[in-house]
């Protein structure tokens, strides 16, 4: 399952004209159903004239390539207003602060795994570093209740795994 940061690397290529038109800008989630949806190509000076993708309209998100059918899937936010609420509804969720129902900080999300349809599988969480050690915490869509403009509200499972970084495991090597 890909990362949403690798998606960000692959390029979106037209079908009918046998194509690349470019990588994606963005990739935001809907926060009400953990789906991505919408794929930002590029952002305009103001949301509305941003050029955007429907996540609908792409094949497969577990491929090499992101592939739509045709370059009419591509538009600007202005002309469809289930787009531009898209736009102004989903979320960059990077380095979003992630907190218990109670206040317990968890940790900042750094990746989020999405299935071949754009579903949210597990977003990783990361707590700050405990000298070599970085905790990780791996949370199901079903565990966070609530994604914020700010921050997200989760009911972990399971308790973070010790799991140092490749880089601080080439530091601590003699």
């Amino acid at each position: 399952m890909p990362q949403l940061k690798a998606l960000m690397k692959r390029d979106v290529q037209a079908r009918d004209i046998g194509r690349s038109i470019g990588r994606p800008a963005d990739i935001l989630v809907d926060p009400t159903n953990h789906q991505v949806s919408l794929i930002v190509m590029t952002e305009g000076a103001i949301p509305e004239l941003s050029v955007v993708i429907p996540a609908e309209a792409i094949a497969s998100f577990d491929v090499d390539a992101l592939s739509i059918a045709s370059l009419t899937a591509v538009h600007l936010a202005v002309h469809d207003r289930t787009l531009l609420s898209k736009l102004e509804g989903g979320l960059k969720l990077r380095r979003r602060s992630v907190f218990t129902a109670e206040g317990r900080r968890l940790g900042r999300i750094d990746g989020i795994e999405v299935d071949a349809q754009g579903g949210v599988v597990t977003y990783r969480v990361r707590k700050p570093r405990f000298g070599l050690v970085r905790p990780r915490l791996e949370l199901k869509p079903s565990e966070v209740s609530g994604l914020g403009a700010e921050f997200a509200v989760a009911d972990p499972e399971q308790t973070p795994t010790d799991q140092p970084e490749s880089s601080d495991a080439k530091a601590s090597a003699p």
